[in-house]
């Protein structure tokens, strides 16, 4: 009896020091994404912009990762924004042109 339960205290002890945390290249990572309509990338001084002023974005890409090298899905933004929430392109789901709105005051 004395034997099972020294081996069950090794085994809790054993099992207690092993790491339930991923390693570092496992982890997902920490994506904010911002999406502003009718944004260029040459709009924000965080890519060179010396007239506009954003200095929040500023911060934000002064800590974390910047995109340089892009593609867009569709040259205009409701096509574009179809492809990023659907992660499809625009043709699939049908969406090739942008979206009117509501006409006013109707």
């Amino acid at each position: 009896m004395k034997f099972f339960a020294v081996v069950f205290l090794f085994l809790l002890l054993m099992v207690s020091g092993c790491e339930s945390e991923k390693p570092v290249h496992e982890k997902k990572p920490n994506i904010v994404f911002i999406l502003a309509d009718d944004l260029g990338w040459a709009d924000l001084p965080a890519y060179g912009n010396r007239f506009n002023e954003a200095p929040n974005i500023d911060r934000l890409a002064q800590g974390g990762m910047r995109f340089t090298n892009a593609y867009a899905a569709c040259p205009v933004c409701s096509p574009s924004r179809a492809a990023i929430m659907t992660g499809q392109y625009p043709a699939r789901v049908g969406i090739i042109d942008f979206i009117p709105g509501h006409w006013r005051p109707f």
